[in-house]
This record gives structure tokens, C-alpha cells and sequence, in this order.
């Protein structure tokens, strides 16, 4: 199998864009129509979402899904307070754990858990880095917008391309698009057969009616991830050596290739009654009939052409080597989604940000999965009855409840959630969550093809998952605490030999987590710690890992914001998992136990206007260490020290 890393979104049509939000008449629909859904404002879905950013920082632009269009949020994202963090591994509170180049497999290093609903097929390494009809952002403004951001590593073939655009038109219509392309495709500073490129596209068109009683949002996604897999790397170039250059390494797969291909296009649409604003001003009680439908094409290949510098990786994993010529498969997925909801809810009062000040709303969903394996399909269907509850009562307390239950395939799954804010004032913000499912195995986790022969079929009970979290922040002394249980009981793992296996005894997870910020005239320092505990047979997680932040913040010459800051970020020892690029998965390993080894980061920052700019000194660690690397997934070491700098211009006209 080839690979083909050319771009299919041309930077013109990038510009071309930004030339039409120069050039037309923009005109504003009318407010956002009220919708049904409770929806989660959390950062964890959202690309670049840090908790560390409260300072006030908009401009008359409000963000929405399409799943929640009355739950909007200031878009505000002009400060320097994260800009010089562009790998998304690194820009959520928790980092992920990845294969030491941009846009490779990540899985967390503080373990997490995940929403589960429906079928899934397993293969979730790229998450972060990929877009959908759901996530992508729709915005609420009266001007144009435009965001471009350029990132450039040590060399050209090393960069992040990305653009956000918004304009209105006429008789109510915005159009909304958002695109990233990752490419880290750097000969001389990375290892043999090591190079990814992401392209991740989603774009749509919202319609709103004159009167305000319809919505519809029609959206597309693209998402491609190529990646030339190697398996890791065997031995390090000699330092110091006559041949001491990342492409002398030896590495476990010389031909490992993998292409993921998901498209989507979708469209959801909202018919209200009621909900007009009463001569006090006060918004009356509204009724919503809701319908989406999803239409999913997925595919997912690899191949690996069996040559006889693979011998090591196939030794440890022998029962991947099902034909002599290498290792391949194909798997396609193809699903149509119908959902209906209905939901009655009020709007709060007297915001500019539309939000909603009560939710109840039941809906029923179908979801058609077909899928098409060498040399076998499989068909699932799951008719997943759904509902939720949303009380904001005042600005001081919000509570959330939803639920889910399969009545089709996979019957008997269940997810129940909730979460509580409370506003405590000057006492401080008290966030309390629990979450509750029970989810059938992946298909991964159940059944496998490689080189058209089963590798393997598994019968395994359904996991039960349970969590419970409380946080405490109090911003008069920077500070916030947390802390989270997960309970585990038939959890699924892959273990050494690549094989999925299942734990006959309850696992439980218990983390600590606190934050605070101490600040000296132009100096702040930043810390992050969380303290987890495990079992370190089933899920080998470090047992602290933390992250430290000194920064200048200065106004230079009146008109130049400047930040100057150096990221400290550590692990304790521990043994982690390896990410197997033939099963796409990471696994349990016994080979290798990485150190503590501290990754130092040092950049310098500044803005005029809406233009910001930053260099970056990554990795610095190896400039007084050269012998040693940065391991997070084992066999998979960081690079050494590099510089990067990046560039954002953001329009409004």
C-alpha cells in the first residue's frame, strides 16, 4: 500500500475565503434560535481548551454547536497565555502521552475514561487531532471573521496550518469553516520511516428563518491522518558518533504505512414554538422538535511489507506475521444516523450570551453500522433512547443530567452523568460530577482481521465504568484542587503479546490533583500537579505528573504585549504502554521502564493588535543531556532540542 501525503485543501481556496471576507457585505441573521439540547461547555471537546485562561478577552463573537445552539461561550482567543502551545497534546490541563512527533497516536497520561454510546470500532489514536459535525464551531457575529495561524519547526517540511473563517449573508445565512493540516514530514531530525500528516476539514452553512422559528445547520467533514509507522525505535544513533543523525537509528518496521479516511456530512434542524420575549422582556417558555441526520463513511488501512530488518518486531508479536509477504487490512465503515428530539426550556434573562435557564428533552436515535471487513461485514444497529436535564436557576448554580439506554444491539448499555456547579462567590466554585455506564467491547476489542485471517474473537462481558469528581477553585489566591475515582469492573486491556484480554476483578483509579499560581509584579509561576494510583498490572499510568510554568508579561514600548516563559513537565518512573501500529492500539509492555526525565521548554511571545508571534526552544533537556530522550510511550523517544516559531493573524473586516 502507497501513501500519499499530498495536501487535498489547497492553501488558494484558504485565501480565496479570506478575500471574500474582505470584500462582501456582511449582514447579521437574527439571534440564535433557541435549541433543545443541554449540551457540555466543558473545554474537553474543544481544540486548544485551557482552564488557565479566565482573563475577559472577546470582541462580539459567541461560539456554538449545533447540538446546543442556546449554550454559547464568548470566543476570545487573542492572548498570549497558551499561544506558543500548538501541539494538541499539550493544550488540554492534563498532557497526552505521544509518539514524539507532532500529530502521532496520543493516549492520556491522566487517565480519563470516555463517553460511550452505540458502537464503536476502536481505533481512537487521532482524537485529538480531527474535527466532525458535532465539534466544529458555529459562530454568532455581526463583522467577518477571519483566523490564520502558521507554525514552522526545524524544517520546512515540519509545520501546522490552520484557519478559522465566519461571515453572514443575506436572508440569514452564515458559513463557518475551520481547518488544521499537520505535516511533519522532517528528514534529518527524525527517525527512519517516521512521518505524519493530518488534514482535518469541517465546514457548513447555518440557516436561520426570517421569523426565528426554523434552524438548520448542513455540515461537512474531512479528516485524513498518513502515517509511516516504524514500531519504535530499537537502538539511539551513537551520540557524539561519526553517524550520530535520527536517521541512523534502528528501528522496528521499515515499510509500516496506515491511512485513516473519515468523512461526514450532516445536517440538524430545529422547528420551534413559543419562546418570544414578553413585553417585560422577559423570554417565554419554548417547545423544540429536533432532527439530525448523519451520514458516516470511515475507512481505516495498513500495510507493512515484510522485509528481513522487521525480524525483531515480528519475534515479539509473532502472531501478527500471518502471511510471510507482511502484515495489511482494510476496514470500512459506513453508517446513517437518524435522530429526533423533543425538549421544552426557558432562556435566561437579560445575557447577550444566549443560554439556556431550563431543559427537559427526551430523544430517540438510530444508528445503522456497516461494516465491511477482509473478508467479512458485520451489521449494527442501535436504537438508543436519550435524554436530559438542565437547570440554571441563577447565575451561582447549574445542574446537567443525561442519560442514555440501548434498546436494539448491544441492549442493555446504559450511560448516566451528571454535574453541579456551584457559584460560592468570594467562597469560591465547587464542581461536582458523576458518571455511570455500562458499554459493550469495541470491535477491535472483539474481533479482528489481519492479511484476511482471524486473529482473533473474543466473547467478553460489557464494562462497567463508574466516576466520581469534585473541584474546588477559589481566584482570590489562585488556587484550585481536585479530585477523581474510577471504579472499573470487566475492563478491557491489550496486553504484551497484542492480545485484548479482560480483568476478572474490579479496577479502581484514584487521582489528586491541585493548581496554583503565584505572582511577582511581571513574574507568575504556573503549577499543575495530579497524584494518581493504580493497578499497575492492568493500567500503567505514572503516579505524578506535573507541570510548571515561569512567565514575564510585559508592556513594551506601549503598544508591544511580550511574554518570555520557560514549561517545565515531568513523570515519575514508570513502565508505559507501546503503541502497536499493526492493531493501531497501545498495549502493555515489559520491556522498558522510562525514568524521571524533565522536558524543558523555553519561548518568547508578543502581540500588537491582532497579530501575535512567537519562537520556541523545544526539548532544551537534551542540550545538557545528550544521551538521554524523552520517553512517554515506550519505545518511542522525543527528539532532541529544536527551535519553532509560529505566527496568527486574525481579521475582523
Amino acid at each position: 500500500m502507497s501513501v500519499s501525503f499530498t495536501h487535498f485543501l489547497p492553501l488558494r481556496l484558504i485565501a480565496l475565503l479570506c478575500l471574500l471576507s474582505l470584500s462582501l457585505q456582511a449582514q447579521r441573521p437574527a439571534s440564535t434560535i433557541p435549541n433543545q439540547t443541554g449540551g457540555n461547555t466543558s473545554n474537553s471537546g474543544q481544540r486548544g481548551g485551557d482552564q488557565r485562561e479566565t482573563a475577559p478577552d472577546t470582541f462580539g463573537i459567541f461560539i456554538f454547536h449545533v447540538d446546543n445552539p442556546n449554550e454559547e461561550r464568548p470566543y476570545g482567543d487573542s492572548l498570549l497565555t497558551t499561544f506558543h502551545q500548538f501541539d494538541p497534546t499539550r493544550q488540554l490541563p492534563d498532557d497526552y502521552a505521544s509518539l514524539g512527533i507532532l500529530g502521532a497516536a496520543h493516549q492520556p497520561l491522566v487517565y480519563q475514561g470516555e463517553d460511550r454510546g452505540g458502537f464503536n470500532l476502536g481505533w481512537n489514536q487521532y482524537n485529538l487531532y480531527h474535527v466532525n459535525g458535532r465539534t466544529m464551531p458555529y459562530y454568532r457575529l455581526e463583522r467577518p471573521y477571519t483566523d490564520l495561524q502558521f507554525v514552522q519547526g526545524s524544517e520546512q517540511q515540519d509545520n501546522i496550518i490552520s484557519a478559522k473563517f465566519s461571515r453572514n449573508f443575506a436572508n440569514g445565512i452564515n458559513y463557518a469553516l475551520d481547518y488544521r493540516a499537520i505535516t511533519q514530514e522532517a528528514s534529518a531530525s527524525q527517525y527512519p520511516n517516521q512521518r505524519n500528516q493530518t488534514r482535518a476539514l469541517a465546514t457548513g452553512f447555518w440557516l436561520h428563518s426570517k421569523g426565528g422559528r426554523y434552524d438548520g445547520f448542513i455540515s461537512y467533514s474531512a479528516n485524513t491522518t498518513n502515517a509511516e509507522d516504524n514500531g519504535g525505535i530499537i537502538t539511539l544513533p551513537e551520540s557524539g558518533g561519526e553517524f550520530d543523525s535520527p536517521a541512523t537509528a534502528e528501528v522496528f518496521l521499515d515499510d509500516g504505512q496506515s491511512r485513516y479516511a473519515l468523512r461526514e456530512i450532516m445536517y440538524t434542524q430545529y422547528y420551534r414554538f413559543g419562546g418570544q420575549v414578553d413585553s417585560t422582556g422577559r423570554s417565554r417558555r419554548a417547545f423544540t422538535l429536533s432532527h439530525q441526520f448523519d451520514y458516516d463513511k470511515n475507512t481505516y488501512r495498513f500495510a507493512d511489507e515484510y522485509t528481513l530488518t522487521d525480524t525483531t518486531f515480528y519475534q515479539r508479536f509473532p502472531s501478527l506475521l500471518q502471511d510471510i509477504r507482511g502484515a495489511r487490512y482494510f476496514v470500512e465503515q459506513r453508517s446513517i444516523e437518524n435522530s429526533f428530539r423533543l425538549s421544552t426550556f426557558r432562556l435566561a434573562d437579560g445575557n447577550r450570551q444566549r443560554q439556556q435557564k431550563d431543559l427537559v428533552e427526551v430523544g430517540l436515535t438510530h444508528r445503522y453500522n456497516d461494516v465491511r471487513m477482509e473478508p467479512t461485514d458485520t451489521v449494527v444497529n442501535n436504537l438508543l433512547l436519550t435524554g436530559k436535564i438542565g437547570l440554571r436557576p441563577g447565575d451561582r448554580l447549574r445542574l446537567q443530567i443525561e442519560g442514555l439506554l440501548a434498546l436494539w444491539d448491544q441492549v442493555g448499555d446504559f450511560s448516566l452523568k451528571g454535574s453541579l456547579d456551584i457559584d460560592l462567590k468570594k467562597a469560591g466554585i465547587l464542581h461536582l460530577e458523576v458518571r455511570n455506564q455500562l458499554y459493550s467491547p469495541t470491535l477491535l476489542e472483539g474481533r479482528f482481521w489481519l492479511t484476511q485471517q482471524e486473529l482473533y474473537r473474543s466473547n467478553f462481558d460489557k464494562t462497567v465504568s463508574n466516576k466520581l469528581a469534585a473541584s474546588y477553585r477559589l481566584e482570590s489566591i489562585g488556587v484550585e484542587l481536585g479530585g477523581t475515582y474510577h471504579l472499573l469492573n470487566n475492563f478491557i486491556y491489550f496486553d504484551s503479546t497484542a492480545a485484548p484480554q479482560q480483568t476478572g476483578t474490579p479496577l479502581s483509579i484514584l487521582q489528586l490533583s491541585a493548581q496554583k499560581d503565584f505572582r511577582f509584579g511581571a513574574f507568575s509561576l504556573r503549577n499543575r500537579v495530579v497524584l494518581q494510583q493504580t493497578d499497575d498490572e492492568f493500567l500503567r499510568l505514572p503516579n505524578i505528573f506535573a507541570k510548571h510554568s515561569l512567565v514575564y508579561n510585559g508592556l513594551w514600548f506601549q503598544v508591544l504585549n511580550v511574554q518570555i516563559g520557560a514549561d517545565v513537565r515531568y513523570t515519575t518512573a514508570f513502565q508505559p504502554d507501546y503503541y502497536n501500529p499493526v492493531i493501531a492500539q497501545f498495549q502493555l509492555q515489559n520491556r522498558q521502564e522510562v525514568d524521571f526525565f524533565p522536558n524543558v521548554d523555553a519561548y518568547f511571545s508578543f502581540r500588537v493588535s491582532r497579530f501575535r508571534a512567537f519562537i520556541k526552544g523545544e526539548n532544551l533537556s537534551t542540550i545538557w543531556a545528550p544521551d538521554q530522550r524523552l520517553f512517554l510511550s515506550a519505545f518511542y523517544p522525543w527528539p532532541s532540542s529544536a527551535l519553532r516559531f509560529g505566527v496568527s493573524w486574525r481579521m475582523l473586516d
